[in-house]
């Protein structure tokens, strides 16, 4: 992490986001190691020495409120597998606290054989899923015509959060176990290819 003493607004040191963001790409390492990075797009692409998994996508997402800012993570992976006959999106829906959190896994809409999916899916999502800490939100869409699943974790970790009230932002780690869940969400669809 870079701070930068004295070079905020009122004397406040500052921290770089991109080094946040570059500090989570590096803990996905010994299993992707870095491709190309874009500071000033807050963006660092991940590839598979090995070429065994699909490239990773390891972004910020700037939310700015009235007393609050934060560098949201953002997990993105195209994983080439198999699915529906047509497009579609799987939900998760999170209920409950997290140490007894249950999840229900559907499809936003009705896909032909999308059942099937859903339920070959379910557990291998949700082992996954379960060693990521907190999540925003998650996406996985079906593209049928480039045979691809494309997912979007946002988890809270690997996030950099401040307000008016703190003297510097607080950076959330991403921590080893949750680099394994977001392997597993991986591994899961790609496993719809064999």
């Amino acid at each position: 992490m870079t701070v930068s003493a004295g070079s905020g607004r009122r004397g406040r040191p500052r921290i770089s986001s991109f080094q946040v963001l570059r500090d989570a790409a590096l803990r996905f390492r010994p299993h992707y190691e870095v491709a190309d990075q874009n500071e000033g797009a807050l963006r660092v692409r991940l590839r598979d020495p090995r070429g065994q998994r699909p490239d990773l996508v390891v972004r910020h997402r700037h939310d700015r409120r009235l007393f609050f800012r934060a560098n949201y993570l953002v997990v993105e992976a195209d994983v080439p597998g198999r699915g529906p006959p047509s497009d579609g999106e799987l939900r998760f829906r999170f209920r409950g606290p997290f140490s007894r959190q249950r999840a229900s896994l559907g499809w936003r809409a009705p896909v032909p054989g999308g059942e099937e999916w859903t339920a070959r899916l379910r557990d291998p999502l949700a082992e996954a899923l379960g060693s990521i800490e907190a999540i925003e939100s998650l996406g996985i869409r079906w593209l049928a015509r480039s045979r691809r699943w494309r997912r979007e974790l946002k988890p809270l970790s690997g996030s950099m959060v401040g307000g008016f009230m703190t003297a510097m932002p607080i950076v959330v780690p991403l921590e080893p176990k949750e680099v394994t869940g977001i392997l597993g969400l991986v591994d899961a669809l790609a496993a719809t290819g064999s």
